[in-house]
């Protein structure tokens, strides 16, 4: 995984903070490593997932913003956009897009939030005959059901 020569001071930073602060010896060393290899350009695509904890750890935690400002967070940012978890999101949120499309031109009739847990909410969407709900919580926005013909809102 090829880090960018603006990425690399604050990947590099991220990771000698976390490991500092963890106790067990092998996840130490694994941040360690990535910290070693940032500076060098190039993480091996064995570390490319903790690569993307560690990314989104700082984007989440505010960390990043408060440690590097701004250019940290575009930094980081990019950087878990490239790792296994960016991806995967990236490939959720094509899907939920591909979903939504068949509003596209409808009259939205009605909308609904609801809580559904702590941090966890439901948005609901009509319009013509379809109904979408979509849950939003930490792990992200994933479609939960798309009815056609005004059968309801479903799981």
């Amino acid at each position: 995984m090829k880090i960018a020569e603006d990425e690399r001071p604050f990947l590099a930073a991220e990771a000698r903070a976390l490991a500092e602060h963890l106790d067990e010896p092998l996840a130490r060393e694994r941040f360690e490593t990535i910290a070693t290899a940032a500076e060098a350009g190039e993480i091996p695509e064995s570390l490319a997932e903790s690569v993307g904890t560690l990314a989104g750890l700082a984007l989440e935690t505010g960390r990043v913003r408060t440690v590097h400002g701004a250019p940290g967070v575009r930094a980081m940012l990019a950087l878990w956009k490239r790792t296994p978890q960016g991806e995967a999101a990236a490939d959720d949120l094509e899907e939920l897009n591909t979903a939504l499309s068949a509003l596209r031109g409808l009259a939205v009739e009605s909308v609904r939030v609801a809580a559904t847990a702590p941090g966890s909410y439901s948005f609901s969407i009509a319009a013509g005959d379809y109904e979408v709900r979509l849950i939003v919580d930490r792990s992200g926005v994933r479609l939960a059901s798309l009815n056609v013909g005004g059968g309801g809102i479903g799981e």
